[in-house]
């Protein structure tokens, strides 16, 4: 699929004001335009003037003496005298004119009876335009011979060659309106700009934290233009969310600290009594021990809790096979499973690959198998079934526990809401995990015969 060319190298600004990029990008071009417009307007103009004072001048040496009769029609360069004429003689002695013009230069010698020669002399501090002839006088009184030939100048100020601002501001030049236009649409675009400025402030404002509980912040009172109505709402759902999480956060934090500062309170009264010879230190030995078991479980939890966290920002996960972090999760939980005398099966296929991160994968496991080891009555069964269907891979584990209470059966997710016994953590952390990795965990009452026979907690990721 070949990519247009306007595509293959975007470009995407920086930084900087956006109306002052609009007002670059509307206002540079239009006034490069206008420029340009003024510069073939002023090419046309001098050569206008220049084709016009040739032709005075011109006309001067035709009509010598160079006091010219006004014409109809003719513009008031070409109705103006010559500003300095000249006659010499062959030698370049003056004999008639301005002293003040310059003889012909050598390099500007004229050629011919009749011609004209035009080139440019200083005369003062002014440059001029001149123009020279040869002429042949006729003899006084009808003599016979010929008299000397002479040489005819007359000059012009070079200035008069250039527009004035005048002349091109006239209508007939055509830049008047053009320059006009170029105004009105600087301000149309200042006018833009200043609109545009202000939708955004507008979206601003309406992604502003409400005061109020309930109000909005998601743009549902933004008024401005639809092209920037999603991006409104987009930001506005994403502040909610990081508000939802900062305060989740909190309120975790929070819970937590009040979980460890409760074991921490124990092992410290069992310390007291300890050393006061109320308990056999053996006793209060075995007591601080299942203390410290219980706080150190809780840390390891909050621990997975961050790693979860560490989860969710690496993007993309690599692929995990399910049918080894099983066997891997059973292996360290066999004691539990064997001092139990519970009856284990491992079911599906022998490789079911699915995204995720291998310790945080098999931290789930253990949450889930340890659930189902403790709530699976002496010489019962569970096992771990594994299915790969069209769309969905499951990771089921299944025990003959009582079965959960609907209104328990949610709560159990939530942060420190245990149902018998532990810290409330372990359930919490395998829905973070597994949403975390792109999965869903459930559970579900296993029943038969309308009776509840077990639980199932299913893992599933779908395709």
């Amino acid at each position: 699929m070949n990519t247009p060319w306007w595509q293959r190298w975007p470009w995407r600004p920086r930084g900087g004001s956006l109306q002052r990029l609009l007002l670059v990008g509307l206002l540079v071009p239009l006034w490069a335009l206008v420029a340009l417009v003024a510069t073939v307007q002023v090419v046309q103009q001098v050569r206008h003037n220049a084709a016009a004072q040739d032709a005075v001048l011109h006309r001067a040496l035709t009509t010598w003496p160079t006091v010219l009769q006004p014409q109809a029609g003719a513009s008031a360069m070409e109705q103006a005298p010559a500003v300095w004429f000249r006659e010499s003689s062959l030698d370049g002695e003056r004999l008639a004119g301005s002293a003040d013009l310059p003889r012909v230069p050598p390099s500007e010698a004229v050629q011919g009876q009749g011609s004209v020669h035009f080139y440019l002399a200083q005369v003062g501090d002014q440059l001029v335009r001149v123009a020279a002839t040869l002429h042949q006088p006729a003899v006084a009184g009808g003599g016979q011979g010929a008299a000397p030939p002479v040489v005819r100048q007359v000059a012009r100020p070079f200035s008069e060659r250039l527009p004035s601002v005048a002349r091109l501001m006239d209508e007939g030049a055509g830049l008047r309106p053009v320059v006009l236009l170029a105004l009105a649409m600087t301000a149309v675009a200042m006018v833009l700009a200043r609109i545009a400025s202000g939708w955004l402030l507008h979206a601003d404002v309406s992604l502003t934290p409400p005061t109020q509980p309930g109000a909005g912040g998601t743009g549902q009172g933004y008024e401005g233009p639809s092209e920037l109505a999603p991006a409104v709402q987009h930001f506005g759902e994403l502040q909610q969310s990081q508000s939802r999480w900062i305060e989740e956060q909190r309120r975790f934090l929070a819970d937590a600290t009040h979980q460890l500062r409760t074991p921490m309170a124990v092992l410290r009264t069992q310390l007291q009594s300890a050393i006061a010879g109320d308990v056999l230190v053996a006793d209060a030995l075995q007591q601080m021990l299942h203390t410290v078991d219980r706080a150190s479980g809780l840390a390891n939890q909050l621990l997975s809790l961050s790693k979860v966290e560490q989860l969710q920002r690496m993007g993309e996960l690599p692929s995990v096979d399910l049918n080894a972090m099983a066997r891997e999760a059973v292996m360290e939980l066999a004691p539990l499973i064997a001092a139990k005398r519970l009856d284990f099966a491992l079911e599906g296929p022998d490789t079911l690959w699915a995204p995720g991160d291998a310790a945080l994968l098999g931290e789930l496991m253990r949450n889930l198998l340890a659930n189902a080891i403790h709530h699976t009555p002496v010489h019962g069964r569970l096992g771990v079934l594994l299915r790969n269907s069209t769309g969905r891979r499951e990771l089921l584990v299944w025990d003959e526990g009582p079965g959960i209470d609907d209104a328990v059966r949610q709560r159990l997710f939530q942060p420190f809401s245990a149902g018998q016994g532990g810290v409330g953590l372990g359930l919490s952390i395998c829905r973070q995990i597994a949403e975390a990795m792109g999965a869903q965990v459930m559970l579900f009452n296993r029943m038969d015969a309308g009776q509840v026979i077990g639980v199932d907690a299913v893992v599933a990721w779908h395709e």
